[in-house]
């Protein structure tokens, strides 16, 4: 797995459902403003596959899964 792998909040699109958070919890925590932010993460620890089940979740599409400046989902 790359080490570039990151994840992008679009915060205008994003209606703070959760489902990023409960699906990763240890990536995805909430901020002030009750949006998700990224924890800084091993990508050789945390799974694409449940990176990438995590920002499928989101019924906004608000998240973006990237891989060495390719969005790989969703």
């Amino acid at each position: 797995m790359s080490t570039r792998l990151r994840v992008v909040v679009d915060r205008d699109e994003c209606f703070s459902f959760g489902r990023c958070v409960e699906a990763l919890p240890s990536v995805f925590v909430w901020d002030d403003e009750a949006k998700p932010v990224i924890q800084p993460f091993d990508s050789d620890v945390v799974a694409l596959d449940a990176l990438r089940e995590a920002v499928e979740s989101c019924p906004r599409m608000a998240l973006s899964l990237i891989d060495d400046g390719r969005t790989v989902a969703p």
